[in-house]
């Protein structure tokens, strides 16, 4: 068997195991008894309840349960969206699932932001009073000693601050000279001299794309921040004063921000491509390498379209994404 009918069969096997999935969980909601199911299943009392919740969940995500059935998704990114909108109403949830119909297509990583993106247009205000009671009840930093002399320092924060501090401490790293020391001996090394005051400039920056509109508070949209995801508007309004439009790597499922990826001419220079925005875009330095090697072919079509084709010569293709909602007919 070639490695093109071996991939072929791993997907005929993923589709069959989705449907299965599905099939399972559809009367799973009937038992209503978590110490039933784990009996029956031979699972942990927890699974069972979870399992009890992915099934009630169908009914909230019509449009998603469909695509299981049809073996296009699979349960891990099902539970991706159940999770996420569990604490929105049945009409909420269910308006999520439809701006879901594009999921087969999408990671876990790539659905996650794009369903915190929808939960911030169908309910604005949730989400912003969501996030400052997250912050007030599970802002905390811990300790646990582990094995050989080695400890687990945690904190629990707001998502920006986080990012900032993670994306500073890889940049501090960065700069350190070839002695020996692991990149995660780096990482640690700059992260203590920060945290104990071993001052250092702050070099890197939180930008966040956000619509005119959102900015005149005209409309709720969220914005975006790459690395991080969408964000409620107002946080997006907080920080847009240094905030510039970042995109991601172009390939599907890579979500590189931009800033840190190479521009890429789709049709080569020397072929004839023009130096313009029809015909660039960011790719980062792993697919851009790919690419120049000839293993994997990109194409970009004038509308924006891309198409990324495997050395087995299977095409994925993604399309733009609009900065804001379009406008109503």
């Amino acid at each position: 068997m070639g490695k093109v009918e071996i991939a072929r069969a791993i997907l005929a096997a993923e589709a069959v195991k989705r449907s299965a999935d599905h099939q399972q969980l559809r009367p799973i909601a009937e038992l209503d008894d978590p110490r039933e199911l784990a009996l029956l299943s031979r699972i942990p009392p927890g699974m069972a309840r979870l399992k009890l919740e992915q099934s009630a969940a169908l009914a909230r995500l019509p449009v998603l349960g469909e695509l299981m059935r049809a073996g296009l998704l699979d349960l891990d990114r099902f539970e991706v969206v159940r999770k996420w909108t569990q604490n929105l109403d049945t009409t909420q949830a269910q308006t999520v699932g439809a701006g879901l119909a594009g999921a087969a297509e999408l990671n876990s990583k790539e659905l996650r932001a794009e369903t915190d993106r929808l939960i911030c247009l169908v309910d604005p205000s949730g989400a912003e009073r969501r996030h400052v009671r997250a912050i007030e009840r599970s802002s905390a930093v811990s300790y646990q000693s582990m094995p050989d002399g080695m400890a687990l320092l945690t904190a629990h924060l707001d998502v920006v601050p986080a990012r900032a501090i993670f994306d500073q401490v890889d940049a501090d790293a960065e700069t350190l000279a070839e002695d020996g020391r692991t990149w995660g001996e780096k990482q640690v090394d700059v992260f203590v001299d920060r945290a104990l005051g071993k001052g250092r400039p702050v070099t890197v920056r939180t930008d966040v794309t956000v619509s005119a509109k959102t900015l005149l508070g005209l409309t709720e949209e969220p914005g975006y921040i790459p690395g991080v995801g969408p964000v409620d508007a107002a946080t997006a309004r907080e920080i847009a004063a240094q905030g510039e439009w970042d995109r991601v790597c172009q390939v599907p499922g890579c979500t590189r921000p931009a800033m840190q990826c190479e521009i890429d001419h789709a049709r080569g220079f020397a072929s004839g491509g023009g130096t313009d925005a029809c015909n660039l875009g960011p790719l980062c330095r792993m697919h851009h390498y790919l690419k120049t090697i000839g293993l994997y072919r990109f194409t970009r079509e004038m509308d924006g379209v891309r198409h990324w084709t495997t050395p087995l010569g299977f095409v994925y293709t993604t399309r733009p994404r609009p900065i804001t909602e379009p406008e109503p007919p």
